[in-house]
């Protein structure tokens, strides 16, 4: 192993756990400052509710769709990016999508990015929460994806490759999860 690949190995090392414990407090630093009270604002794993607010209208019976939330912790553009590449990869995969955020879907999705690392490399971590209908929290997934440029700037080498990455990896877990998940 030379110099350069043990310094990436060292820095995806120290990124792996620094991002597992900045990922339990990205939301929570993200969200509103004022204090919530009562037994029903229980906290998710990622500090965000455990709960979203239930859908007004019932979403299509048949076949289950997926709507996403915005995504936090990311800068905009990069968001924008995954979320083209989500929608692109969920109609090669035939994951139905709805696409706007006033109309229902059987699940809601919640995504939680934290980019760490150095001027070689970045790791990015995710977390997925999916939501029923009711606002329930029924499915949790997580994962980490290397993209092998930065410039200082963790989010700067987040693109392209990576970005297509991220993208594939929430469309295969979500597809394989509500494909379980149906009667």
């Amino acid at each position: 192993m030379g110099l350069r690949s043990g310094r990436l190995a060292a820095v995806v090392s120290t990124a792996r756990i620094a991002a597992i414990a900045c990922l339990a407090l990205l939301p929570a630093a993200c969200g509103r400052s004022d204090t919530m009270v009562g037994v029903e604002q229980a906290m998710s794993a990622t500090g965000g509710p455990a709960r979203l607010p239930p859908l007004k209208v019932a979403p299509p019976v048949g076949k289950p769709t997926v709507l996403f939330l915005p995504f936090s912790g990311l800068p905009v553009n990069t968001a924008d990016d995954i979320y083209r590449r989500i929608r692109a990869r969920a109609d090669k995969e035939g994951l139905a999508l709805v696409l706007r955020l006033e109309e229902p879907a059987t699940y809601r999705v919640r995504g939680y990015f934290v980019a760490l690392g150095g001027d070689a490399s970045s790791v990015v971590t995710f977390t997925y929460e999916i939501f029923d209908a009711s606002g329930r929290r029924v499915h949790t997934f997580t994962g980490q994806e290397l993209s092998p440029q930065a410039d200082g700037d963790p989010w700067s080498g987040v693109e392209g490759p990576t970005n297509e990455h991220l993208a594939e990896r929430a469309v295969q877990a979500i597809k394989a999860w509500v494909t379980r998940a149906e009667p």
